[in-house]
């Protein structure tokens, strides 16, 4: 009977986009088909945008993937001229906006409000922005958790924070759609549930938010773009949203205890917002409510009002983008290109926590009560700055001698080219020995405490096929976090490349040192501070 009604469903929605066309009007999604009361699934999603690239010139769904139960992970590119832009023919004139929706299954709403958000360009009155602008959607990022209403992916994986090690199909979809249209600017759309029954819930809270953004915080994205996102982008989109009637702030981490220090989102390369950002590109996070199911609503689970401020949320970040567009297109060209600039050793930070934020050691946020629905305001210990340490000068290569293979796998899927040695070289090398892991505490992010990052020079011989890493390339800022053992974000944190290091009897990666370079003091700090309009950026050196 679940066979059949999932069938009837899509054959409602095929007969729905065919009565559109005949009519002449744009299709309806599937929820708004049943008056918001059935969500538009994974072969619907794929329905609908194959209606919109069928019937306007304007839009060409495409696949990136294929999700780990086998369904389609589609993007409609939405331009004006769909001949280059389709090929990957970004260096015109316009800015490449990029939209992700629906990475966690059970957070529908971000997929519903992308279709909508389509049909506005392709023929709303969204549709002028096409004169500027490119725009990549890609509604349903996890098919298989949209159909079985789970988090994660078929293979149990949680999508959102896949993006070092890109084990998982529909990630390596978004990293390749990434790498081939290089958009200036990247939106991932979430829901956060403010009901967490096994953690807030059992203290007797309900978090209390409706909009919430953030823009990429790992200290290695380009300054410049850091900066322009917390000091302009970030306050102008949430100004406006509250403009329009959706009161929205500055993203709180996910709040699982009244006793629990205060941040504003991971700062990990696990991410796609931080690993968008180290690709160049502006790159945001975007939450908004997803209430509780034992609400008494209109419709299912507030569904309507759900899509409703997602569909705000997105349109005002639209606008707020092609507002900046010129000042976003310079920066993003601009950082892609300092690879090419010998001259350029900003340092590559290996080590990053939050900290406490100068003058400012508690914020107070609005809670709700469970059992009376009372409002309060409840103080936290607040870690609002960005703490980075173990700053190392870019190497010009790393050498990799030992599981060669894997390595390349991983390098593969970051599209970072790398050789295979053809002869014996001769080198002075750092060795990163497993002894420098030792000690090292970390959290859930994976940070490490400070460590010195300079190890002895060693002339070494390498031998056929030994990986040579060049950073000779555009991934020239990634390569370290990846690959050195010290790095906070270093493959070797994850269960399927620890075991590397951990059984390796001898060290197998090393760092062939680049020129000498001037590098800060040990520790420095950025401060991100919320006015009442606006997001202040700060950068100070500590006293080492």
């Amino acid at each position: 009977m679940e066979f059949l009604r999932k069938r009837a469903g899509i054959v409602l929605v095929w007969f729905a986009l065919f009565a559109g066309v005949c009519k002449g009007g744009p299709p309806l999604t599937a929820l708004e088909e049943s008056g918001y009361t059935q969500l538009t699934g994974s072969a619907e999603v794929s329905a609908f945008l194959a209606q919109l690239s069928q019937q306007y010139a304007l839009a060409q769904k495409v696949t990136i993937a294929t999700s780990a139960l086998g369904n389609p992970i589609d993007a409609l590119l939405i331009a004006s001229d769909m001949s280059r832009f389709k090929n990957g023919d970004t260096t015109d004139h316009k800015m490449t906006l990029m939209l992700v929706g629906s990475q966690h299954g059970m957070e529908p709403s971000g997929a519903e409000a992308l279709l909508l958000v389509a049909r506005d360009l392709v023929t709303g009155d969204l549709r002028p922005y096409l004169e500027e602008m490119n725009i990549i959607l890609i509604p349903n990022s996890n098919p298989d958790g949209r159909n079985r209403n789970r988090r994660v992916n078929g293979n149990g994986v949680n999508l959102s924070t896949n993006f070092i090690i890109l084990s998982e199909p529909e990630s390596r979809g978004i990293i390749d759609a990434l790498h081939r249209w290089k958009p200036e600017v990247l939106l991932d759309v979430h829901e956060s549930a403010v009901l967490k029954k096994k953690s807030l819930g059992r203290q007797g809270y309900l978090t209390d938010f409706e909009a919430q953004f953030e823009a990429a915080n790992n200290p290695n994205v380009d300054s410049r773009i850091r900066s322009f996102s917390f000091e302009r982008l970030l306050p102008e989109v949430i100004e406006l949203v509250k403009t329009r009637g959706l009161p929205a702030q500055r993203y709180i981490g996910e709040i699982t205890s009244i006793h629990q220090p205060i941040t504003h989102g991971g700062l990990s390369l696990r991410n796609l917002r931080n690993m968008g950002g180290m690709l160049g590109s502006f790159s945001f996070l975007l939450e908004n409510r997803l209430d509780p199911a034992s609400g008494i609503y209109p419709t299912p689970r507030n569904i309507r009002a759900r899509v409703s401020k997602q569909y705000l949320c997105i349109r005002a970040f639209l606008g707020c983008c092609h507002k900046h567009r010129l000042k976003i297109m310079g920066l993003c060209r601009d950082a892609r290109m300092r690879w090419r600039n010998p001259r350029d050793q900003e340092p590559i930070y290996l080590s990053f926590t939050h900290a406490s934020a100068p003058n400012r050691s508690c914020i107070t946020l609005p809670l709700r009560r469970i059992d009376t629905g009372a409002r309060i305001q409840h103080t936290f210990r607040y870690r609002g700055s960005v703490e980075y340490h173990s700053p190392l000068p870019p190497p010009s290569a790393y050498i990799i001698t030992a599981h060669q293979d894997l390595i390349r796998e991983i390098l593969d899927r970051h599209h970072i080219q790398c050789a295979t040695l053809s002869h014996d070289m001769q080198d002075l090398a750092e060795v990163q020995h497993d002894s420098n892991r030792q000690g090292m505490t970390g959290n859930a992010e994976g940070h490490r405490s400070p460590c010195p990052i300079t190890q002895p020079l060693e002339k070494r011989i390498f031998h056929p096929g030994d990986l040579r890493i060049s950073l000779r390339q555009p991934a020239r800022r990634l390569i370290p976090l990846l690959l050195d053992p010290q790095s906070a974000c270093t493959i070797f944190n994850s269960r399927e490349y620890g075991h590397l290091v951990k059984n390796q009897q001898a060290p197998f990666v090393f760092r062939i040192p680049g020129s000498p370079v001037k590098i800060p003091a040990a520790s420095t700090r950025e401060s991100y501070h919320r006015a009442e309009s606006a997001v202040r950026f700060t950068c100070r050196p500590l006293t080492p």
